[in-house]
């Protein structure tokens, strides 16, 4: 058995495993968008006769992201870098002989080299990750049923903001590519300012141009995308959803400065609202799933989409970290705060 970093001959087999291991039309095109990604994948190759027959029976990818961390004793709030772990497979007929974790040893030394201060990754299953070092932490997540259309509907003082159901980026533009194209009239440099100045809680993922160009799109391509607009079409916040079954799912959120009674930004969480809870019975959702920080603007959309009854907070333990060059002191107070005051962040896509 071979472990080393990938090649290009290992593609194939790489996406043969990953194809056989996973349900996730998204994740090599997503992959893709990562420019280094070979550099940050260790894989265990089983030769065969010939290296063209050598054969990628386990696989952890890794790739960096700037987080942004806990504040300091100044009040001032530091970044981190952090590896996201992903892509981690095992081929049916190798399972049981520790691959996975001696993959993850060397994704570890590769983070480790890099200068990385963390890890962190998402799980179903915990198990398989703690014995490497990576322990759970947890964010809150509150369920239950969509309002009923009888319900009061939240009050709108004027219609000077409205929402548009926004089309998902394209697939065509005039230069070849794979990824999504943004329409000309969604200008992803609003969404990002956006994005930037609403969240500052502990494990917001610091997104770069390149992110917003090439792999933003593709999580967008997959969910309903909402904008908040002025009558001259700027934009002033917008919501991310993902419709599953009978649940809508909130998956990110933002709006523009001041606080949640501000009149234009209470005027974009109404019309959103008004927007998604429209979107939901179109498409027969009965239930609402929220996984926002724990902010007035957040508490605001949350009343205004899920019924009072039948509410429960829980709190979602499928994300992990590791220490790697910060101490195992400053990690564990970074995984305490993800259910702190302001606690929350957004899907996990946006750390892998």
């Amino acid at each position: 058995m071979d472990f080393r970093t990938a090649t290009p001959a290992d593609v194939p087999s790489l996406y043969a495993l990953w194809a056989a291991a996973f349900d996730a039309p998204l994740m090599v095109p997503v992959y893709e968008t990562d420019g280094g990604r070979l550099d940050r994948t260790v894989v265990a190759v089983l030769p065969g006769p010939t290296p063209a027959e050598d054969r990628v029976v386990a696989s952890v990818c890794w790739t960096p992201r700037t987080l942004v961390g806990i504040p300091g004793a100044d009040g001032a709030t530091a970044t981190l870098t952090v590896g996201g772990v992903a892509n981690v497979a095992s081929a049916p007929d190798m399972r049981g002989r520790g691959l996975v974790r001696l993959a993850l040893t060397e994704a570890v030394e590769q983070m480790h080299a890099a200068g990385m201060d963390a890890s962190l990754l998402f799980t179903g299953t915990p198990g398989v990750y703690r014995p490497s070092g990576w322990e759970t932490f947890e964010v809150p997540v509150t369920r239950g049923p969509l309002l009923p259309d009888g319900a009061a509907r939240p009050e709108r003082s004027s219609a000077t903001v409205v929402a548009r159901h926004e089309r998902p980026p394209r697939t065509e533009s005039l230069v070849p590519t794979t990824f999504p194209a943004w329409d000309t009239d969604l200008p992803w440099q609003d969404l990002a300012a956006l994005h930037d100045a609403f969240h500052a809680a502990p494990l917001t993922t610091r997104r770069t141009v390149e992110h917003w160009e090439r792999r933003i799109p593709l999580w967008y391509s997959a969910a309903e995308l909402l904008t908040a607009r002025r009558p001259d079409g700027s934009i002033v916040g917008y919501l991310v959803v993902e419709l599953e079954g009978e649940v809508l799912r909130v998956r990110e959120l933002a709006v523009g400065p001041g606080d949640a009674t501000a009149p234009e930004r209470r005027e974009a969480l109404d019309a959103l609202a008004l927007a998604v809870r429209s979107l939901a019975r179109e498409h027969g959702a009965t239930r609402v799933e929220v996984r926002l920080p724990r902010v007035p603007a957040a508490a605001v959309l949350t009343d205004a989409l899920l019924a009072p009854g039948g509410r429960e907070t829980t709190s979602d333990a499928t994300g992990m970290l590791r220490p790697v060059r910060r101490s195992t002191a400053e990690i564990d107070a970074l995984r305490a705060a993800t259910s702190g005051p302001t606690a929350g962040f957004h899907w996990p896509g946006d750390y892998l």
